[in-house]
């Protein structure tokens, strides 16, 4: 219990910090309410606190998506609201978001996240702009898909990582950042029913 405990004071800090450089684990232990040295019979010193915050934080915006796409019937709907809950989630913990972002090696929930942005996509297969025949949801995955989905996942990123920019209009120009994600989704499935265009 005092695991868990520990990581949602090093989750509070982090939100509340502006650089990583404010996160340290005297820090954390205070606000938890423990002496220092506890924290060290549960992380063996901050990077790893920090990477079981980033890991937890995966599978949060994971169950944010989740959560938020349940009222949609509509598949193209569903990933234009998952995509959307994504950035928001980076835009409401800029800190705890680059610490997700910034490790080479992605830990299971990151995959699974992806994992969830290649599905929504594959269920929208015929729902691009325009198109009139839909594909059924578990329609099997093409040679283009993950690549698409890939390509999907990276712009995101982009957007997400927007409001940590001095300028984001410089990249946004007169666009709002749902536009530019109702576009991001646009271009994604229509690349989905026609890989050719890409």
């Amino acid at each position: 219990m005092l695991r868990e405990e520990i990581l949602s004071a090093a989750t509070r800090v982090i939100d509340g910090a502006d650089s990583e450089g404010e996160v340290s684990l005297r820090r954390i232990a205070r606000e938890a309410g423990i002496a220092a040295p506890s924290v060290y019979a549960h992380f063996a010193d901050r990077d790893r606190v920090l990477e079981a915050v980033a890991e937890s934080s995966w599978v949060q915006v994971s169950e944010e998506i989740a959560d938020h796409v349940q009222a949609a019937t509509d598949p193209r709907e569903r990933l234009l609201i998952g995509c959307r809950v994504y950035v928001s989630f980076a835009q409401r913990h800029p800190l705890r978001y680059a610490l997700m972002t910034q490790d080479g090696h992605a830990p299971p929930a990151a995959r699974q996240a992806l994992a969830v942005v290649t599905r929504g996509l594959l269920a929208c297969r015929g729902q691009a702009p325009g198109s009139r025949n839909a594909e059924p949801p578990d329609a099997g995955s093409d040679p283009d898909s993950e690549r698409i989905a890939a390509a999907l996942s990276v712009a995101l990123h982009g957007v997400a990582m927007l409001h940590r920019s001095d300028a984001p209009n410089l990249w946004l120009s007169d666009f709002s950042t749902d536009e530019v994600i109702r576009t991001l989704v646009d271009a994604a499935t229509l690349l989905l029913s026609d890989p050719a265009r890409g």
